[in-house]
């Protein structure tokens, strides 16, 4: 049974935007919109209480009296395009199943995954499936924000970006679509029945925190000059501080179109959309349509969907380009989007359908016994006749047969449903466990002494070329004695004996006792002229010892020294050699020599570490009070 009105909520990292549109036939009508600004922060942690108290807010003041769409932010999904051969549905199915576990880089079972089919126009039949997935973990914890609300969806915010522009837009040809977010950047190519995402590293806070640090402001204050920048009288300073990151986001848009034509053939594309509150970025669209040779249209209304005197009108049009993947998730929930894809888990689908099918049931039920008790007060004579036709027409037959069923599949499913619930939300404190890991990690690489910048790459002249080229090595050495390169984090579940070494479950030994925790491994590269045992000595000090304080902080003291394990690669250290024409010779000849500089070498080190220390049981036999 399809639904005819549906809320659709999209939480940002500075906002929550929500729509509630009702279908009338295939005429939709937006009647209720919303939207609760919150202060976009750096700690995630502060987002995260922010983003929940907006929730509230919303709940308060709105009436939840429809299912609900929401928004998975587009950062933790993952997206992949294949192509596969003309097959009948059933061998279909099978191979996609195969390509997904081929594809996702996570084991299948840990993951939500969905995949949209369509027909590639260049060759007969032929089949372009996108396969979309996010981590179960990552699905767990979204669910517990809305845990309140009837989920009808969860989509994912450039499909929502997808099923919008496809339904409203309705592009006749090749489009790029960019909707700038405060933490992200979706880019989305519509072609035809085909389309492709990819998610860009340029986003609104990059934009805001560069304003931020040239004008020494409040991250509020540089968010405001951000949009409202056109109306100062330093709008050309402004934008002289954005133009740097703006000409990064147009290589990306570059490069992304250049990938996407490399795989589907020349495609030439003249437009492109803007959305998001990044859109009203100081002189982003001229500068955009500029050097990308595009014509570039920020969006300001619908073309298909109408909006109800009634709603927040004032609200919709001032911030209009924020709400287009909210807007697309509301029409593929009302069965209008042309990418359907749910990340909502399989067995709440079911969940969901069965008590459709519990609803109609109930209904047919009622208007049956009603039918019955009419006949009976109306025609009691003919109540015999009455039951003869509902039997020679099997009604009652077959709603005993629905019934029946109901109860069968009520018997048979709702443990099963529990269970599947409590596996799903899993425990919280693990998952937690994991981030704070993340968490460690970053205050470690955030507390060392870094070489910020690389020397400035000034060309040399020809009257003072030794004395100015002997200024840059020691200038380029120097800062390479402060370089850390991370190179590979790895936080992996492990088991741990009582000895704390991380095992396996024995078989043959049931009765070894084994807790889990989380093994975090740390793989770093180090630049330096000095001798081995001096770089180890460095790496003692610089990683070695602020990981230890940051446990010793997270953990109150008592995370001992000797659990974390340092390993320097004993293998010859790699030499670095660079070939740089600034360095280089140029004689009175005309000609120039590059000069081959040795910079040094590396050395390979391994950190681990276990977080958190599991705690054991007192062993039979032992007096915890001793």
């Amino acid at each position: 049974m399809s639904i005819n009105t549906v809320w659709s909520i999209d939480v940002g990292k500075s906002s929550l935007k929500a729509i509630k549109i009702h279908r009338e036939q295939s005429s939709l009508e937006i009647i209720a919109v919303d939207k609760i600004d919150f202060e976009a922060t750096d700690s995630g942690i502060d987002s995260m209480g922010q983003a929940k108290n907006a929730m509230r807010t919303f709940a308060a003041r709105n009436t939840i009296d429809c299912p609900v769409a929401v928004v998975h932010p587009s950062r933790s999904a993952f997206s992949r395009f294949i192509n596969l051969p003309p097959v009948d549905s059933k061998e279909l199915d099978k191979m996609i199943e195969y390509e997904a576990q081929q594809q996702i880089p996570f084991p299948i079972d840990e993951v939500i995954w969905d995949y949209h089919i369509s027909e590639d126009e260049g060759t007969a039949a032929q089949k372009e499936i996108g396969i979309f997935a996010v981590r179960q973990e990552a699905i767990s914890d979204f669910i517990l924000d809305y845990q309140e609300f009837p989920l009808e969806l969860i989509s994912v915010g450039y499909i929502g970006l997808l099923n919008y522009v496809t339904f409203d837009l309705r592009p006749n040809r090749p489009v790029v679509v960019l909707d700038m977010g405060s933490d992200h950047t979706d880019l989305l190519i519509v072609d035809g029945q085909k389309f492709w995402f990819r998610s860009l590293p340029s986003a609104g806070k990059d934009f805001t925190q560069a304003l931020q640090e040239k004008f020494k402001l409040e991250y509020s204050q540089a968010e405001e000059l951000k949009t409202e920048g056109g109306k100062s009288e330093h709008a050309a300073k402004i934008f002289q501080v954005v133009q740097p990151l703006i000409k990064d986001l147009i290589n990306e848009i570059n490069r992304s179109i250049g990938f996407y034509k490399s795989q589907a053939g020349e495609v030439k594309f003249e437009d492109l959309f803007l959305f998001g509150n990044g859109s009203k970025l100081l002189g982003l669209k001229n500068f955009l349509q500029e050097h990308l040779k595009f014509r570039v249209h920020v969006a300001k209304g619908f073309h298909r969907l109408r909006v109800n005197r009634d709603a927040n009108v004032a609200l919709l049009q001032r911030d209009f380009p924020a709400f287009a993947s909210c807007v697309g998730a509301g029409i593929q929930a009302l069965g209008e989007g042309d990418c359907d894809v749910n990340l909502l888990p399989q067995e709440q689908q079911e969940a969901l359908e069965f008590k459709k099918k519990q609803k109609t049931v109930l209904i047919a039920a009622a208007s049956l016994y009603l039918l019955i008790g009419w006949l009976y007060v109306n025609f009691n004579n003919k109540i015999t006749g009455a039951e003869s036709v509902l039997k020679d027409t099997e009604i009652a037959k077959e709603l005993g047969s629905w019934e029946r069923d109901i109860t069968r599949e009520t018997g048979q499913t709702q443990e099963d449903l529990r269970q599947r619930q409590i596996d799903l939300t899993g425990p919280v404190e693990a998952r937690l466990a994991a981030y704070d890991a993340w968490i460690t990690v970053q205050d470690v690489f955030s507390e060392i002494d870094n070489a910020a910048t690389a020397a400035d790459g000034t060309a040399i002249s020809d009257q003072d070329e030794s004395g100015q080229r002997s200024s840059l090595e020691s200038e380029q050495e120097s800062v390479n004695e402060r370089k850390w390169w991370l190179s590979l984090v790895e936080i992996n579940r492990v088991l741990v004996d009582r000895n704390l070494r991380v095992t396996e479950r024995d078989s043959k030994n049931e009765e070894l006792l084994l807790l889990p925790t989380y093994q975090v491994t740390l793989n770093g590269i180090r630049y330096r002229f000095a001798s081995m045992v001096e770089n180890t000595e460095k790496t003692r000090a610089e990683v070695v010892q602020k990981i230890h304080e940051v446990l010793q902080a997270r953990y109150g003291g008592e995370y001992p020294l000797d659990q974390i394990q340092l390993e320097i690669s004993d293998e010859s250290p790699p030499t670095i050699f660079t070939q740089s024409s600034t360095l280089g010779n140029k004689p009175r000849g005309g000609k120039k020599e590059d000069r081959v500089t040795d910079q040094g070498t590396l050395f390979e080190f391994t950190v681990s570490w276990l977080q958190p220390l599991p705690e054991f049981p007192a062993e039979p036999g032992t007096d915890d009070d001793e």
